[in-house]
């Protein structure tokens, strides 16, 4: 028998300040924050996939379609090369693309009253128990990269981590034009890229270890918001290639980060879904820099 804290809460988290407590959005932070509910938590403790049902890095873009699935959407495996693989789907019901592009956005700019240094509230307010800043490389947009603080044992203490997702065009590795309308004309939301990671004291040097992003959100056939990822741990692109990162560290290349992640990813994203048409309603029509 699973066991789960009492009413499934995460309790621990990273406190705000008093100025950050004084926020509109402290009330978005104050919602509680549950943990990965049954049916996923189930997944993942029965064990890995089969990992010949996992989807090959190098054919990533074969996943953004409108509609259609593949035979695995949510699980995980280490893979015979040594590398790691996630599967996550989620739902997010009352949600539309359109809402997610927004806030993937919005959570790259700081409010005008936060200063440098407590972090990001937009951004601590989607899992407040491991996310701590949030924003533009260039302080303008994506172009030149996104930077992310967070830790992702939900507030067990672990050290947090700086990565840079770097964006990637589904175009320059087999996406064709007709196919990438075809994405447009239905709603879809994609987001693909790679992640580097650097330590918190000193951002500017880059640790070993790299991982692969895919990201597809659309309107499934129930007429609800759904999110399949996937995640290629110790795979990267040099020169325009989907490559393996012969430099990825052991710990992140177990069984165990893999669990941990898909927890975390999974818990993010029902906490998302719980906030996310309100903060949108609210938000989306101010200016971008709004309290």
């Amino acid at each position: 028998m699973l066991n789960y804290p009492e009413e499934m809460l995460v309790t621990r988290r990273i406190p705000l300040t008093d100025l950050e407590r004084s926020l509109p959005l402290a009330k978005y932070w104050d919602l509680p924050l549950h943990r990965v509910a049954p049916l996923q938590r189930q997944l993942i403790e029965a064990g890995p996939m089969d990992p010949a049902k996992a989807t090959l890095p190098e054919n990533f873009t074969d996943l953004l379609r409108p509609v259609g699935y593949e035979e695995v959407e949510y699980g995980y495996c280490m893979r015979e090369d040594g590398t790691g693989y996630l599967a996550v789907y989620t739902t997010y019901p009352g949600c539309t693309p359109a809402m997610l592009g927004w806030y993937f956005r919005w959570i790259n700019i700081r409010s005008k009253s936060t200063p440098e240094g407590i972090g990001n509230l937009r951004y601590k307010i989607w899992n407040r128990a491991d996310h701590w800043d949030h924003g533009f490389i260039n302080g303008v947009d994506k172009s030149g990269g996104i930077y992310t603080v967070e830790s992702l044992d939900l507030g067990e203490g672990e050290e947090k981590f700086w990565s840079v997702r770097h964006e990637l065009n589904p175009r320059d590795f087999g996406l064709t034009a007709e196919r990438e309308q075809e994405l447009k004309d239905a709603g879809c939301f994609v987001d693909c890229c790679t992640e580097s990671f650097h330590p918190v004291s000193d951002p500017s040097i880059t640790l070993p270890g790299t991982h692969l992003f895919m990201t597809l959100s659309r309107i499934n056939a129930w007429g609800v918001l759904e999110k399949c990822s996937r995640e290629w741990i110790g795979y990267g692109v040099v020169d325009g290639k989907i490559v393996r990162d012969e430099s990825t560290p052991d710990w992140m290349l177990s069984e165990t980060y893999l669990k941990k992640v898909i927890t975390h990813s999974t818990t993010e994203a029902q906490q998302l879904s719980k906030f996310l048409p309100a903060l949108y309603a609210e938000y989306s029509g101010q200016p971008d820099d709004a309290d």
